[in-house]
């Protein structure tokens, strides 16, 4: 298995920074080699608009056409709350530290 790529994020992510982070996310996922995924540490992150989210499934769908995944750390209202009402929690892979995104699932035996 490959090495994850850990993109941390933090302030603002909206319309004036959306291109920003879609900029880091495409280096990350071209960087990263499959089956490994891209993990977006969004726990210093204060605002999470619509560009933003957009960003986030763009690249995830990037990711799974590579043969990897996007997951999302995410343990602020800021962040979970748009992802809790948008029904994207499960869509994103969303985890609560960047420990557990790392951690591989358990295959049952």
């Amino acid at each position: 298995m490959g090495v994850s790529i850990l993109v941390r994020v933090g302030g603002e992510v909206d319309c004036t920074t959306a291109g920003e982070l879609a900029e880091c996310l495409t280096q990350a996922v071209a960087a990263v080699i499959p089956p490994a995924p891209v993990v977006v540490d969004l726990s210093g992150v204060r605002f999470l608009g619509a560009q933003g989210i957009g960003v986030l499934l763009d690249h995830q769908d990037l990711c799974l056409r590579h043969g990897s995944a996007l997951i999302v750390v995410a343990n602020t209202a800021a962040v979970l709350r748009p992802l809790q009402a948008l029904e994207l929690m499960s869509v994103l892979g969303v985890r609560s530290s960047v420990l557990d995104a790392l951690t591989p699932p358990e295959v049952p035996a």
